[in-house]
């Protein structure tokens, strides 16, 4: 007899997701931002091709920062989906690969 899942864990289930969310989120603004960053400057009004490099380097900065972040939210998704087959191995997790390399069913 399987045992229920407590509310923890479909919290964690929900924050996760959230958070890996918003992380594409914020990643998807960055990159609209570099975009525009690059459409103004290509404009013939602007009166040298290297305006604003600071700040796309910066901004470069940034977006690679938000990619490693993301790395690092993935792999506590899998710590925790990990963890979560440990503590209730008869529990189906259907949105993470196992550890193993298998795909779960969808």
């Amino acid at each position: 007899m399987s045992r229920p899942v407590p509310l923890a864990v479909t919290s964690l289930r929900k924050l996760i997701r959230d958070a890996e969310a918003r992380a594409d989120e914020s990643l998807i603004a960055k990159l609209d931002l570099m975009k525009q960053i690059l459409r103004v400057r290509q404009n013939e009004d602007v009166p040298a091709p290297h305006v604003a490099q600071d700040g796309i380097i910066r901004l470069a900065r940034a977006i690679q920062a938000n990619v490693d972040s993301q790395n690092d939210l993935f792999r506590t998704h899998d710590a925790l989906t990990k963890a979560r087959r440990e503590v209730y191995a008869d529990f189906p997790h259907d949105d993470t690969p196992s550890t193993t390399g298998e795909v779960a069913a969808a």
